[in-house]
């Protein structure tokens, strides 16, 4: 019925844009409640189930801790492994390990290799040794020492010669002294003549666990035992250092 009320244009455009913005306000509200767009764990549009490649990657993602636990169990394991097995798990370490920037994974990477008996772990370590991160340099020179092999001994002895870092060096001198190899006493000769006192004192200390000698700390004296010369008497200590020492 019309009871001869007119109202202005500007009202009724006004309840027209009431109208449209309620009616994306329920677009809005039934799109978040209902629909799913093509992403990570959201239905795909061709049959609602989810992307299991993308749901896969979310998966995979883990920490650096828990990637260096998987490391660490994966070398506890690792001997027990079939050769063919660990042929195959050198070569996926292998990749990971020239891709991965993290220098405290790859030296994990380094440890986990040197358990395993395959062509591809040794090419890592070799690489190692020369790596742009002294963190796994260091890991690398821990690893030979315990191979205790002639290939040990010429690696290790580069480090000493070459290294520019004193805890490389340090590192290699230490592992030297594990290889139990008589080849490594000439390689300690070199730290001998170094003017790192460190570096002097951690070679006396491989070179009498290699020798099993007892020429005390006197380094001028190791070095003669290295350079085959005669080795003058130590000097007797005074009364005034045997009481030093005592005190």
């Amino acid at each position: 019925m019309n009871l001869g009320i007119h109202r202005p244009a500007s009202f009724r455009t006004a309840r027209w844009e009431r109208c449209v913005f309620c009616g994306l306000v329920l677009l809005l509200v039934s799109g978040c409640t209902g629909f799913r767009g093509p992403g990570l764990g959201w239905p795909s549009s061709s049959g609602g189930n989810k992307r299991p490649e993308l749901e896969t990657a979310a998966v995979s993602i883990k920490s650096p801790h828990e990637r260096m636990v998987e490391y660490r169990e994966m070398g506890k394991r690792g001997p027990s492994y079939a050769p063919e097995e660990q042929q195959r798990i050198a070569g996926q370490l292998a990749g990971e390990f020239r891709t991965e920037n993290d220098p405290l994974i790859r030296a994990q990477m380094v440890r986990t290799l040197s358990k395993l008996r395959a062509d591809e772990a040794d090419s890592v370590l070799r690489e190692a040794m020369e790596d742009s991160s002294l963190e796994v340099r260091i890991a690398a020179c821990q690893v030979w020492g315990d191979r205790k092999s002639p290939e040990a001994v010429e690696l290790l002895g580069r480090r000493i010669a070459s290294d520019t870092n004193t805890d490389v060096r340090l590192a290699a001198a230490r592992a030297l002294g594990e290889t139990r190899d008589q080849a490594a006493v000439a390689k300690l000769g070199v730290a001998l003549d170094d003017s790192d006192p460190a570096l002097q004192r951690r070679a006396v200390m491989s070179l009498q666990r290699l020798t099993g000698e007892n020429l005390g700390n006197d380094v001028n004296r190791w070095r003669q035992y290295v350079n085959g010369e005669p080795i003058v008497p130590a000097e007797p200590i005074s009364i005034a250092e045997r009481l030093r020492q005592m005190f």
